[in-house]
């Protein structure tokens, strides 16, 4: 999944030797407390935070009050690089840029919850089976093949760590969740759960 799938082909941006009073227009048309700023030719610099002019005279700079993080995404990074970058900073919007460092839009967190949903396939209904595997090689490929042998498609596939075990979080394309419990047990598959979800 790649930003520019998910980004807003529009971001709060303002240029260089404009006024605090500007800047807090723009911040007011977007609904955000930040803008990106960039240079006279369009190159991102860097973030403009309105904690840090709201009380200045509306007719100041403000070139000295731009932050310099090394805050961005390009539209071919993994979504996952937004959402590392909101990790890292409590900024309220990642910006977007071409290889020339222009920007093209932004991520925000609401664009990254929004990936996430769809990465899960929570939106789609079918089963929820959670699962805890061996962490070794070929453990998931028997529960991969189950389904397959049953015609059963996987809609996504999550796992992480559990002491020491594997946690798997499957969500398939099958709405009966007793169906899918007796083809677990005829195959001799131990599962947590198989719960029925709508999606939405």
């Amino acid at each position: 999944m790649r930003v520019k799938h998910w980004m807003t082909k529009s971001a709060p941006v303002i240029e260089t030797g404009s006024t605090v009073g500007e800047a807090l227009k723009v911040m007011e048309t977007y609904g955000m407390g930040e803008l990106a700023v960039v240079d006279e030719n369009g190159k991102y610099i860097g973030l403009l935070n309105e904690e840090d002019i709201e009380r200045l005279p509306s007719d100041k700079l403000i070139d000295d009050f731009v932050s310099f993080p090394e805050l961005y995404v390009h539209p071919e990074d993994a979504i996952e690089a937004a959402l590392l970058a909101f990790m890292e900073t409590s900024e309220t919007f990642v910006p977007v840029v071409d290889e020339n460092l222009k920007v093209v839009g932004m991520v925000t967190l609401q664009d990254i919850l929004e990936s996430m949903i769809e990465i899960t396939a929570m939106d789609e209904p079918g089963c929820r089976v959670s699962l805890l595997l061996k962490d070794v090689p070929g453990e998931l490929k028997k529960i991969v093949d189950t389904l397959a042998e049953n015609r059963i498609n996987i809609l996504s596939i999550l796992t992480h760590r559990e002491d020491g075990m594997r946690r798997v979080v499957l969500r398939i394309d099958a709405t009966n969740a007793e169906d899918v419990r007796k083809i677990f047990e005829d195959y001799g598959i131990e599962y947590d759960s198989i719960i029925e979800e709508e999606g939405f």
